[in-house]
């Protein structure tokens, strides 16, 4: 029999959900930039990251089973070194990112 025990509870989650969708948004000096995605029965696109990205973050969901609470969590990469102040700067002009997930 095949023991699971070793992968993470975030894994193993991942692995058994109902559903399972991600998401990245890129912050750009111009605003934000739609990027990949994965939805739920496969659909999934992958797109390049914009050159004069400074922030990308993913908003990743997941559902256990039906009727069950979504686990969101979302992940923040600052891009090429990008200076703290401008990232603050542009989050302050542009708002928080906006998900479809």
């Amino acid at each position: 029999m095949l023991s699971l025990g070793w992968m993470s509870p975030r894994i193993m989650e991942s692995i058994m959900a109902l559903s399972d969708e991600w998401e990245d948004q890129h912050l750009t000096p111009s605003g934000w930039v739609s990027g990949s995605y994965k939805h739920d029965h496969g659909h999934r696109e992958e797109k390049p990251i914009p050159p004069d990205t400074v922030l990308s973050v993913r908003r990743h969901v997941v559902v256990g089973a039906l009727g069950a609470m979504p686990s969101v969590s979302e992940s923040r990469q600052v891009r090429g070194g990008a200076d703290p102040a401008l990232v603050a700067e542009l989050e302050e002009n542009f708002g928080p990112p906006i998900f479809g997930c």
